[in-house]
């Protein structure tokens, strides 16, 4: 307990300790900064930061998310770069 009288740590935890992970693990499930601040009871986009810890495996994710996608829409250029070739091919056959 505080010298004011609040109780500041549980089981040895501080009691902000929670805020700080949930906060965290709302924005890494994808949850908007506005859902975050008003479950969070937070005023401020500055607040929110002071609170919200972006761990390195949610990094990862988010960047192997985009790698993944990358090579998607590569793939599907490739693809469609083949089909336009073989269209091609085929017209000049015809001629």
């Amino acid at each position: 307990m505080g010298p004011d009288g609040c109780v500041r740590y549980i089981d040895g935890v501080h009691r902000t300790t929670n805020r700080h992970t949930l906060v965290t693990e709302l924005a890494e499930s994808g949850a908007g900064d506005e859902v975050i601040m008003s479950i969070a009871s937070h005023a401020s986009r500055a607040m929110l930061s002071r609170y919200s810890h972006v761990r390195m495996e949610a990094k990862r994710r988010a960047l192997d998310e985009i790698a993944s996608r990358q090579n998607a829409a590569d793939e599907k250029r490739k693809v469609e770069a083949e089909r336009q070739q073989a269209t091609i091919s085929q017209l000049a056959l015809v001629q």
